[in-house]
């Protein structure tokens, strides 16, 4: 029988997140195959962007599948797909359809296992707060790691051409081993500790409609950063060295957050939406002065590690172990859509503020998260009011 509590099989639990921000990890290859190919600017940005497509349909089909297969086995199909769809089969095309295909097959891999990444340590560790909320903070970390680590593997592969660069997705192999040898079969330990009936909760798509926002924030910033920085230095300024600074920001604080849950609990969303808020309006401010710009830009780092951790250790109040994956899938749903939606909340950002101005939208974003930040903490704290109004009894 395998011991949950083993730290192979945390690794293991783990290792399946290193994947899962990798889709842009062969970016580096696309001028390469594009003149190898002639492709045109459009559909070499396809093959870039097509896979979010395909885990956006995945993600929510995820929670179905493994209804009808299990857990475990819908996350070994993920990384098969990923491995042979993703790393092997590139290795082997020589025309633009077919490494579209080949694409779509790797995002759908990652659709299938991206919101179980999340909900098997809820369902194992459901049970032990301390240690979910660590192994959360975790995950978000690996990711970093992931995409750090497979970004620059890629980069050194593209000395051997394009298509070996592709081959970074073949690590999907390895971790398949270590998932089936040292992961528990989910399903049953999920049958062993919940009712007939599942249960979902309102508050799930609340959740989500939040993850979107934020996502949508997060991105903004990125996509915008690089334009910024050359608006304030000239048109020759190179910032990718700062980029490169943030997924490790990332793992530094997604590895502190099991500490920062033990420490604050709940205060650490009021502290990353506080810290988001600050990194916004600094951004705003910031149009002649690249060190502000920096120092928002670097604070805008810190707040994702803090915040999302902290939804998905909180799914166990919405959702029943039943309904786990599935609650999971519609909050990876609203961050995906977050991603999509960024250029265009910007541009509709940019259209309110009434200025073309690169930093304006930065000033609303501001001012949405105090004001979300306000309403949370009021609507946290009427409960509280309401208890001791009532001599501590609870009217719900």
């Amino acid at each position: 029988m395998i011991n949950k509590n083993s730290l192979m099989t945390r690794l293991s639990i783990l290792s399946i997140s290193l994947l899962l921000t990798s889709a842009l990890s062969i970016n580096g290859a696309l001028p390469q195959m594009r003149a190898a190919l002639g492709m045109t600017t459009t559909q070499v940005e396809l093959v870039a962007t097509l896979p979010a497509l395909a885990v956006v349909l995945f993600v929510v089909l995820s929670s179905f599948i493994a209804e009808k297969i299990g857990t475990k086995r819908t996350v070994q199909l993920g990384l098969l797909l990923v491995g042979f769809g993703g790393g092997l089969a590139p290795l082997f095309l020589n025309s633009y359809v077919p490494i579209l295909i080949s694409r779509f097959i790797l995002g759908a891999g990652f659709g299938l296992f991206n919101s179980l990444a999340v909900s098997i340590i809820n369902l194992l560790f459901q049970e032990e707060p301390e240690e979910r909320a660590s192994l959360l903070g975790y995950r978000g970390a690996a990711e970093n790691i992931g995409n750090a680590g497979l970004t620059l593997l890629a980069g050194a592969l593209l000395t051997f051409g394009w298509r070996v660069s592709f081959s970074v997705y073949l690590i999907a192999f390895p971790i398949l081993v270590l998932f089936t040898l040292f992961v528990p079969e989910i399903k049953e330990a999920k049958k062993a500790k919940t009712g007939a009936k599942g249960e979902l909760k309102a508050s799930v798509y609340l959740l989500a409609l939040f993850a979107l926002f934020l996502v949508m924030t997060f991105v903004a910033i990125g996509v915008r950063f690089p334009t910024m920085v050359t608006d304030i230095k000239g048109a020759d300024y190179n910032a990718s060295a700062f980029l490169a600074v943030m997924p490790i920001i990332g793992i530094v604080t997604g590895s502190l957050f099991g500490f920062a849950n033990r420490l604050l609990g709940e205060k650490c969303l009021y502290l990353g939406l506080a810290m988001l808020a600050l990194a916004t309006f600094l951004i705003a401010i910031s149009e002649n002065n690249f060190f502000l710009l920096l120092i928002g830009y670097f604070i805008s780092g810190i707040p994702g590690s803090l915040i999302f951790p902290f939804i998905y250790n909180s799914l166990n109040l919405y959702a029943s172990p039943a309904k786990m994956t599935a609650a999971t899938s519609i909050i990876l749903i609203g961050c995906n859509l977050g991603n999509f939606i960024a250029p265009f909340g910007l541009s509709t950002l940019q259209l309110v503020s009434g200025t073309t101005n690169l930093f304006a939208p930065f000033k609303l974003l501001s001012i949405l998260l105090i004001v979300i930040l306000i309403g949370i903490f009021l609507k946290k704290r009427r409960p509280v009011q309401s208890k001791i109004l009532n001599g501590g009894k609870n009217l719900d």
